[in-house]
């Protein structure tokens, strides 16, 4: 397309040249002959995917399917489900300018995130990842290529079985915490924010874990931590105007970057930066090292080579590398543990059976007022059934993104090097094809039989395949231990709204109306 508008070029100077001999203004042939060259450029790519005969919704200029994605109205998710409807699991979108492949298909799902992992081992975003701050694009679910596999294996000892059996003792004090302050709550029959009050408890445990601080957020919800937190995950429309620039003119990065304009609030990351860099000096200053998440970031060590992307064999984290993955671990676990939270909660008001058999498990395997331990937790089956229920209807991540790193195949399908992958992870965890009536809670799928016979690729609120969540143990600790401590003192008796209805636009679901919860004292309660 762009080698016939230059090859056009020429003519349109002797048109030019004709029409002034017509008396028409040179001015306004040009207008016209740049008008068309704009929409040329906004509709560049646009055969893309009818050129490899895969089949897909039409494309509006420079927007490509975005006027659809974004609209409040409809959004990516009934848009998705659409579309599959008509063309089938594999098709071809466009994100602005950018052709994208969705997947639904499970097999292919495998293939992407499994076999075929070494071409598909960086994320897709809009913007080459230019719309996330430097500092939060040095963290192990953004770093690509070889900077992320460096990463990933300096961190993945950090969350091991041996580790989480050590540091439970500290989310526990969080955990009791959360069970004191809503139990209080069921006294005084205050009704309580679901997202507000998880995602204090989250970021206290966080903040334990990763610098052994206790901020004690639920008695301070106002405090600068949190409020900071909230803002740093709360994504308005404007990311709307920053992803049409970055899609349409990704020439407009670099000024993008300049201005530090990005996806998450630049005020919110340098007060974590600047906090979390002083947290890493004062550690490093001191002669005693310290049994959490910070320290054993100091300590990692990697003795890889340098195709693994060491330079240096024996090379540590630099402080910013530290820095940024202790900013990601606030991140992921106010936004995502506290979400699960907030719609596992929901769904226990909402199905007073399945709460009151996670509380029977709680008390045969743990005890009424005994501290639970990381072995106790594992054998909380049904407690994480009901949790994994949760995740398969309100995944924390709506899509996982890929981008093919080299021409490969998918299903007889060419993909070339650069293409986008989409896999709908909402949609998939609602397929009635993959999940018998999709829309009813029911934690009875994820135990014994009915478990293994679901394919690990329907199932992706953590991923899958190497670049599957690090931290998804450590995250299934914290809510089981938050169900440990709050389900022995009091109980869930309602929650609004009554249609839980959700947003999706910045791919991390959200309740459009905020989760309200209502409680009483266990001991007072009767079903």
């Amino acid at each position: 397309m762009l080698s016939s508008c230059i090859s056009w070029f020429p003519r349109c100077v002797i048109s030019i040249m004709d029409s002034c001999s017509l008396g028409i203004p040179t001015w306004l042939v040009l207008a016209c002959c740049a008008t068309f060259l704009f929409y040329l450029y906004g509709v560049q790519t646009h055969k893309f995917w009818q050129k490899l005969k895969v089949r897909g919704p039409p494309p509006v200029p420079f927007f490509g399917n975005i006027p659809e994605l974004f609209d409040p109205a409809v959004g990516f998710r009934a848009a998705a489900r659409r579309w599959q409807g008509v063309y089938g699991r594999v098709f071809g979108i466009f994100f602005f300018r950018k052709p994208v492949l969705v997947v639904t298909d499970p097999e292919l799902i495998k293939q992407i995130l499994i076999k075929d992992f070494n071409v598909f081992v960086d994320r897709y975003f809009v913007g080459e990842g230019r719309l996330q701050n430097k500092l939060i694009r040095s963290t192990v679910f953004f770093a690509q290529g070889a900077t992320w596999r460096r990463l990933r294996k300096m961190m993945t000892p950090s969350f091991s079985g041996a580790k989480l059996r050590f540091l439970t003792a500290r989310v526990n004090k969080m955990a009791q915490q959360l069970g004191h302050y809503l139990h209080a709550c069921a006294v005084e029959g205050r009704p309580l924010e679901a997202k507000w009050v998880f995602g204090a408890y989250i970021l206290d445990v966080s903040a334990a874990m990763t610098f052994g601080l206790d901020l004690d957020s639920l008695n301070n919800l106002e405090g600068p931590f949190i409020q900071r937190a909230k803002s740093l995950v709360t994504v308005d429309r404007a990311i709307q105007v920053k992803l049409t620039l970055a899609g349409i003119f990704p020439a407009c990065l670099p000024l993008l970057e300049f201005f530090n304009i990005s996806y998450f609030k630049y005020t919110d990351i340098c007060f974590f930066r600047d906090n979390l860099r002083a947290f890493v000096r004062e550690r490093v200053a001191q002669a005693e090292g310290r049994d959490d998440f910070l320290q054993l970031l100091l300590e990692a060590e990697f003795k890889g080579s340098k195709e693994d992307g060491c330079t240096t064999p024996g090379s540590k984290l630099s402080q910013d590398e530290i820095v940024a993955q202790a900013l990601l671990f606030i991140i992921a676990g106010y936004d995502g543990s506290s979400g699960a939270l907030q719609f596992l909660y929901y769904q226990l008001a909402k199905n007073q059976d399945v709460q009151a058999r996670i509380l029977q498990e709680i008390l045969d395997e743990v005890g009424e007022d005994k501290e639970p331990t990381y072995e106790s937790c594992q054998n909380l089956h049904y407690t994480e059934a009901a949790i994994e229920e949760t995740l398969r209807m309100y995944p924390p991540i709506l899509l996982l993104l890929r981008n093919c790193t080299k021409d490969t195949t998918l299903d007889g399908i060419s993909v070339p090097a650069g293409t986008g992958v989409i896999i709908p992870n909402f949609n998939i965890g609602r397929d009635p094809e993959l999940f018998p009536d999709p829309e009813e809670f029911k934690p009875e799928r994820f135990l014994g039989d009915a478990r293994l016979a679901i394919n690990p690729a329907t199932f992706l609120a953590f991923g899958l395949g190497p670049r599957q969540c690090i931290g998804l143990r450590f995250a299934m600790l914290q809510v089981k231990l938050a169900l440990v401590y709050t389900l022995r003192r009091v109980a869930i008796t309602s929650a609004t709204p009554e249609v839980l209805e959700t947003e999706d636009f910045t791919g991390v679901l959200t309740p459009k109306v905020p989760i309200m919860l209502s409680l009483a004292p266990r001991d007072l309660y009767k079903a």
